[in-house]
C-alpha cells in the first residue's frame, strides 16, 4: 500500500512542479501575443484533448509533467515565419521572457512552498558542514556520537539477546564501527561465523556474543537513526607526569569541546591557547562524555616576528625570535594583551617595560613609541608543542537524534524563503556543475545525485515523516528543476536562451537548421545522461 501511495504521490508532485514551469512558458507566451497551440498534461501519445480557443488542452498516456507547444517555435512550420502570432516572429525581449518563465515559475514556487514552510514550522535543510555546524551550535540538531539504535523489532533475535533501542554501538567483533556498512557486512556473515557485539547502555558497557547457530533469520532486528561523519580531536598518544595526564585525558580519548565551545579541528583546539591558561576540556571515552580540568601555568605564548631597522624597538635591542613575558610587570598571554598594554604606557606618556626571554636569558628592555606612535616590532602568538599530547584529526560516525523545525512569523517567513532559495540555488547550481564535470571527465556519478527512481525513493522517505517534510522536499525539486533548465546545454530552457544571447550579439538568428540539430543532440544527451544515474539509482537501491 505504501508502495502505491509513493508512486501516486511522486506522480503528483513531479506533475503538479512540470506543469507549474510549463504555465510559466504559457502565460508569457500569450502576453506577448504568441499562439499556443498545445498544452499538454503528461507526454505523448495523446489519450483526449480539446481545443478551447487556438490552444488544444491535451491529457497523454504517460503522466510525468507536460508540455507547451508554441506556433512558429519550429520555423519548417508553414506559415511560421511571417505569422505575427509566431514564436520566432517575436523581439529577443519577448524571446528571452517566454524561454526563462519557466525557470521563474521553479524558482516562485519553491519560495511559496519554503514560505508557508517557514511559516508554519519546518525543518532546515542542511546542505553542508557549515549548516550542519550551525545547527548543532543553535541547538536544531541533537547528536550522538556513534551509531544508536532507534529501535528493536519486536520479536527479533536482537530483543531476545537482550538488545535495546538507543543503545550505542561501541564495536563489532573486536572493531571499532566507523562505517554503517561494516554493520551491514557482519550481518551477511554471522551466519557462518556470529557476532561480537559491544554496546554503550548508560554507564555501563555490555557485550553481546551472538553464536551463528542463532541467526536463523537474515536480520539481527535492529535499525539506527540516520547518521554523517563529523570532524573531531582524536588523542594519539599523552606524555607521561604532562598536565594532560594528570587531567587523567588518556589515548583514543575523542575531544568534544574546550571551555564549553566545540571542538572540531586543530584550529578550534589551538586558539584556546592564544588567551586562556586553564582549559575546561569535555572529552569522549567510549561513548560516554566526561570533562576535566588542564592547567597550563608556565606557558609562553609572544614571540617578535619583526623588528623594523632604525626603530626604537631596535634601539631597545630587540631581536626577533625573543619571546615577551611581560609588558609593564604583567603577564602577557597573546598578541592583543601585549598590543593593548604598549598603548597604555604610551597614552601614559613613558616607556614600556618588557620582560623579554632569549635563549636561556632573561633581561628588562624599555621601548618608547616614535614619533609615528608605533614601536617598530611585530609580535605573534606561539603554540606550546610541549603540552604532553598528540592529536590526530578524524571523521567521527554521529546519529542525528533530532533535526528541530523552526518557524517564524509571516514576512520573516517570506524574507526566510528568498535567502533559502539563493542559499539553495548556489549548491544546487555546484551540484550540477560536478555532475557534468564527473560525467564527462570519468564517466562517473557523484555521490548524492539521484535520478526519477532515486527521486521516488526519496519521496516515500517524505511520505513518512509527513506534510512539512514533502513540501520541503518539494522546494528543493522545484528549485532544482529551475536550475537545471537555466544551464547553457543544449535541449534545456538555457540552451534555447543561449541561442538568445548569441542572435543579439551578432545581429541575426543562427541557422534555424543548426540550431534544432544542436537542440536534438541535446535532448538525447539528457536522455543518456538520465539513463546513467538512473542505473546508478537502480544498483543503489537492489
Amino acid at each position: 500500500m505504501h508502495l502505491v501511495v509513493t508512486i501516486l504521490v511522486f506522480l503528483l508532485i513531479l506533475s503538479v512542479l512540470v506543469l507549474g514551469h510549463e504555465f510559466g512558458h504559457y502565460y508569457f507566451a500569450k502576453r506577448a501575443g504568441v499562439r499556443v497551440d498545445e498544452f499538454g498534461f503528461g507526454l505523448p501519445p495523446r489519450l483526449w484533448g480539446k481545443k478551447i480557443g487556438d490552444t488544444l488542452w491535451s491529457i497523454n498516456l504517460l503522466p510525468f509533467g507536460g508540455f507547451v507547444r508554441l506556433f512558429g517555435e519550429d520555423p519548417r512550420q508553414p506559415g511560421a515565419m511571417n505569422n505575427p502570432s509566431s514564436y520566432n516572429s517575436k523581439s529577443l525581449r519577448q524571446r528571452f521572457w517566454i524561454v526563462t518563465a519557466g525557470v521563474i515559475m521553479n524558482i516562485l514556487m519553491a519560495i511559496v512552498f519554503l514560505t508557508v514552510g517557514f511559516w508554519i514550522g519546518i525543518k532546515p535543510l542542511l546542505i553542508d558542514s557549515h549548516d550542519i555546524l550551525q545547527a548543532i551550535e543553535e541547538k536544531q540538531l541533537v547528536i550522538q556520537s556513534g551509531y544508536v539504535i532507534q529501535s528493536v523489532t519486536p520479536g527479533s533475535l536482537a530483543e531476545r539477546t537482550g538488545i535495546q533501542q538507543n543503545d550505542i554501538l561501541v564495536e563489532l567483533n573486536g572493531k571499532g564501527i566507523i562505517d554503517e556498512s561494516l554493520l551491514a557486512q557482519a550481518l551477511k556473515r554471522a551466519k557462518d561465523f556470529g557476532m561480537m557485539l559491544k554496546v554503550r547502555r548508560g554507564d555501563s558497557v555490555l557485550n553481546f556474543n551472538i553464536t551463528k547457530d542463532k541467526f536463523e533469520a537474515k536480520e539481527l532486528g535492529i535499525a539506527v537513526y540516520d547518521s554523517f561523519l563529523l570532524p573531531r580531536l582524536v588523542i594519539r598518544s599523552v606524555e607521561p607526569q604532562s598536565e594532560v595526564a594528570k587531567a587523567g585525558l588518556k589515548s583514543g580519548d575523542m575531544l568534544l569541546a574546550v571551555n564549553d565551545q566545540p571542538v572540531y579541528n586543530l584550529e578550534d583546539y589551538q586558539a584556546f591557547f592564544l588567551t586562556a591558561r586553564t582549559l575546561r576540556v569535555t572529552y569522549q571515552r567510549h561513548y560516554k562524555e566526561y570533562q576535566t580540568t588542564v592547567n597550563f601555568p608556565e606557558r609562553r605564548s609572544v614571540t617578535v616576528t619583526e623588528v623594523i631597522p632604525g626603530s626604537n624597538a631596535e634601539k631597545a635591542e630587540l631581536q626577533k625570535g625573543d619571546t615577551i613575558l611581560q609588558v609593564e610587570r604583567s603577564d602577557v598571554a597573546s598578541p592583543e594583551e601585549v598590543i593593548v598594554r604598549l598603548a597604555a604606557a604610551k597614552n601614559a606618556g613613558k616607556p614600556a617595560q618588557l620582560l623579554v626571554e632569549r635563549g636561556k636569558s632573561l633581561f628588562t628592555a624599555y621601548v618608547s613609541a616614535g614619533a609615528d606612535g608605533t614601536y617598530g616590532l611585530q609580535v605573534s602568538p606561539i603554540i606550546n608543542q610541549n603540552l604532553g599530547v598528540v592529536l590526530v584529526a578524524t571523521s567521527s560516525p554521529t546519529s542525528v537524534l533530532e533535526l528541530k523545525p523552526v518557524s517564524y512569523g509571516f514576512f520573516s517567513s517570506i524574507r526566510m524563503a528568498f535567502t533559502e532559495t539563493g542559499r539553495l540555488a548556489k549548491a544546487t547550481l555546484a551540484m550540477f556543475g560536478n555532475l557534468f564535470s564527473k560525467l564527462f571527465s570519468s564517466l562517473e556519478v557523484p555521490e548524492g545525485v539521484s535520478g526519477p527512481v532515486g527521486i521516488a525513493q526519496m519521496t516515500g522517505i517524505f511520505v513518512k515523516e509527513g506534510f512539512l517534510s514533502l513540501l520541503r522536499f518539494m522546494a528543493l525539486l522545484s528549485l532544482s528543476l529551475g536550475v537545471l533548465n537555466l544551464l547553457p546545454f543544449p535541449g534545456l530552457d538555457g540552451g534555447r536562451l543561449l541561442f538568445i544571447l548569441i542572435e543579439g550579439v551578432l545581429g541575426r538568428p543562427v541557422n534555424r537548421k543548426i540550431e534544432q540539430l544542436v537542440h536534438a543532440f541535446g535532448a538525447i544527451l539528457l536522455i543518456l545522461i538520465i539513463a546513467v544515474v538512473t542505473y546508478k539509482d537502480i544498483v543503489r537501491i537492489l
